[in-house]
Formats: structure tokens, C-alpha cells, sequence
């Protein structure tokens, strides 16, 4: 069978068949726009599927998403509240009518199926809990008793919801992969929504693209229209081309972290780096990347940045007169990419290092405090912090550790 490739100006995603179709469900006869226009801008075909009143007609509804499909393709569901509650329950034992599911994404349904009880192979489901800003949040749990090989009725035991291992909010203890998002409600990922949380909502749609791409074998090409926007920004000095690798929806962001240097927008950025960013030809600048890591949505980068600082530097060092010091420092870049465009920027790097460097900050400067409780010198690091990336045995570690 033929690849299909979407058809951008970048041509930065392909599919191992058709273009395909992704039903996004949920209670209500409308649902959030922002959503719905995400999915498509990503190159699915999205068709909204209301509830309803649930029963048997909602059942049927999902039993049938695939009928007129040829061989080979395949469909995905993005479903929220109660409606993912069903989903769950219905795709969660296996059907001729249903096996083109490529990917079941479940949005804080109501219940999940018995964590005993091992889903089909033969799609990808993900799941995300709201753990809520209260006390005694629950999920419900389907059990399902079984005597003699005989099953009884359905129950749902209601279950609190955990944090999760580590910091990512995983379950550990349920087969298929459910995350736990804390301090947001359900509804989190909804912008209509007033319990719409933007940090959660980036960190689940991030999950949710890369389960649904891996489901129908999708490939994408992010890397190239970073390279443009990095290319124009270091090498050819074009702000208006470095637009064109921007989104319009989102609105696009930048953000120097450690200046808070940027914008929001277009005619922002655009006036950022035409008349800030670009505004004198850069000094010796010298770029190496160290590491990159490519994501279903983002490239995080992490760059060795040495420059000398001969000429206004309103990004790194806004108001300082040029100093003549050089200056080496690590940057990491975090891009997010929405329909194979830059949709955000946020870029970090050590700002105490660089005023040491450039002679703004002396670390014998101690207050007098915390000279008196016995600190001698402030724990800032220059250039050393840099090479050190560059080659660990470079300089000694723990040095700022007296007794080490």
C-alpha cells in the first residue's frame, strides 16, 4: 500500500496508509473548538461523536465508527468524562466489529476496567486521572465476579486515586498505562472549561499525540522546521522568515526564561527579534550542539553558547553595556511544535554564571548575614560550569562542598 503524506509546505508527517480518522466523544452535542482544531491541525481527520443519552444507542454508535473502512485502515478514540468511561468498558474485550481501534485515549472517565483484567492487543490505550484540588478523589473500578467460569453482574468499586511513582504521576500497578494529573480537576483539558489547567493540558496532549501517531504508524519530521527557525535566527538574520516557522493557532510564545525576554504573538516575536534579537550583527558567537531529544511534539536542545560580549545583548543581558568578556554558558532549548510548526520557545540557561563572567556579580561579595553563619564565597560557577559539559573530567566536582 501506498505512504500517504499530509501535504504542508514542510512535508513533516506521513502515514503508513490513508490520511486517518480520529472520533473525539463526550456528554455533550458540542465540545471544545481549541481540541478539536489541535487534532486536525496535526493531520487527522477528527469527527465529533456526542453521547447522547448513553445506552444501548451510544453502544451500537461505537460498535459501528469503522464500518466502510477498507483494508488497512484504521481509526483512534479521544474520549472524555463519562463517555471515556464507556469506551473503556466496551473496546476493553475484543470484537470483530471494533478491530480497527489503533488507539483508545480515555480522558478522567468515570471508571476504568479491572486492572486485573489485561486489555486487547490489538490497539494502544492510555488513560488520564484528575486527582483533583480536594480530599477523597475517586475513580471507579470495574469488577466483574467470576464462579465456575460463570460471570456475575457488574460492579464498580470506587477507588481513591494515587499520585503515581516518581514525578510523572504514573500508576504503577495497572497493566496499561493511566497517569494521575494532581491539584486539577475533570475537565482539565477542556479550554471551554473553567477547570481547564493549561500545564496539565500540554503535559496529557504530549501523551495523547505520541499513543495515537505510534497507533497508526505515523512518522514525523520536526526536526527540519526547527533547523529553519535556528538557521535564520544564528546564520542568515531574518526575522521575517523566521515567522514562517511559527504557528497562528496557538498563539505562538517565546520566552528567555532567565530575562524574561520574548513575546506573545506575531507582531511580538517578530518586533523581538527584528529589533532586539538581530539588531546588531552578533559578536563572536560560537554554537555547538551537545544533545537533542525529539519528542511527539517538542525538541528539547541543549547547546554550548560562547560569545563575546562586544555589542548591546538586550536577550541575555538587557541594559548592560557591552563589557568585552567573554562568556561561556549552557542553553537549554525546550521548542513545542503544533501541526509541524513552532508553537512555543522556552529557553534556559545559569544567568548567575553570566553576570560572574561578564564582571556584574563577584562571588566574595557575601552579605554580611551569611558571612556570619560561615559562608565565605557564593556558590556561583563561570565558565568551568560549561566546559565541565563539555568534558565531565574537565574540572573537579564538589569543590563548593566543604567536607567532600
Amino acid at each position: 500500500m501506498a505512504l500517504n503524506y499530509l501535504t504542508t509546505s514542510q512535508g513533516w508527517l506521513s502515514f503508513s496508509h490513508s490520511t486517518p480518522t480520529l472520533f473525539v466523544t463526550a456528554e455533550d452535542d458540542d465540545f471544545d473548538v481549541e481540541t478539536l482544531r489541535a487534532w486536525r491541525d496535526e493531520g487527522f481527520v477528527v469527527k465529533y461523536v456526542p453521547m447522547g443519552k448513553g445506552g444501548k444507542t451510544y453502544v451500537n454508535t461505537l460498535h459501528h465508527l469503522g464500518d466502510g473502512m477498507s483494508i488497512g485502515e484504521r481509526y483512534a478514540i479521544v474520549a472524555f468524562g463519562d463517555a471515556a468511561a464507556v469506551c473503556l468498558e466496551v473496546y476493553s474485550e475484543p470484537k470483530t466489529s471494533t478491530s480497527k481501534l489503533c488507539s483508545l485515549i480515555a480522558y478522567y472517565p468515570s471508571s476504568i476496567p479491572d486492572p486485573r483484567h489485561r486489555l486487547s492487543s490489538s490497539f494502544r490505550v492510555l488513560v488520564h486521572l484528575a486527582q483533583g484540588t480536594g480530599e477523597g478523589d475517586t475513580v471507579g473500578v470495574q469488577r466483574r465476579p467470576e464462579v465456575l467460569g460463570i460471570q456475575g453482574r457488574r460492579k464498580i468499586v470506587q477507588k481513591r486515586i494515587t499520585p503515581g511513582i516518581g514525578t510523572g504521576g504514573l500508576q504503577s500497578k495497572i497493566p496499561y498505562p493511566v497517569y494521575t494529573y494532581e491539584g486539577v480537576d475533570a475537565g482539565f483539558a477542556e479550554h471551554d472549561l473553567d477547570e481547564y489547567d493549561a500545564v496539565a493540558d500540554a503535559l496529557a496532549w504530549s501523551r495523547s499525540l505520541s499513543m495515537v501517531r505510534r497507533g497508526f504508524g505515523a512518522e514525523v519530521d520536526l526536526e527540519r522546521v526547527w533547523e529553519e527557525n535556528e538557521d535564520q535566527k544564528y546564520h542568515k538574520r531574518s526575522a521575517k522568515k523566521i515567522m514562517e516557522t511559527y504557528t497562528t493557532e496557538p498563539t505562538p510564545t517565546v520566552n528567555y526564561t532567565a530575562t524574561l525576554t520574548g513575546g506573545q504573538g506575531h507582531e511580538e516575536i517578530f518586533r523581538f527579534y527584528n529589533e532586539y534579537f538581530m539588531a546588531d550583527k552578533l559578536p563572536i558567537f560560537h554554537l555547538r550542539l551537545i544533545s537533542r531529544t525529539i519528542g511527539a511534539d517538542r525538541i528539547v536542545d541543549e547547546l554550548y553558547v560562547q560569545f563575546k560580549h562586544t555589542i548591546d545583548m538586550p536577550w541575555v543581558l538587557p541594559s548592560v553595556k557591552p563589557t568585552g568578556r567573554k562568556v561561556e554558558i549552557v542553553v537549554v532549548s525546550i521548542v513545542g511544535m503544533r501541526g509541524g510548526k513552532v508553537w512555543s520557545e522556552r529557553i534556559y540557561w545559569d544567568q548567575a554564571s553570566v553576570l560572574f563572567q561578564v564582571g556584574l556579580l563577584d562571588p566574595d561579595q557575601v552579605p554580611e548575614e551569611a558571612r556570619k553563619q560561615g559562608l565565605e564565597m557564593l556558590p556561583v560557577a563561570g565558565s568551568e560550569a560549561a566546559r565541565k559539559i563539555m568534558d565531565f573530567e574537565s574540572e573537579d566536582t564538589n569543590d563548593m562542598i566543604d567536607d567532600w
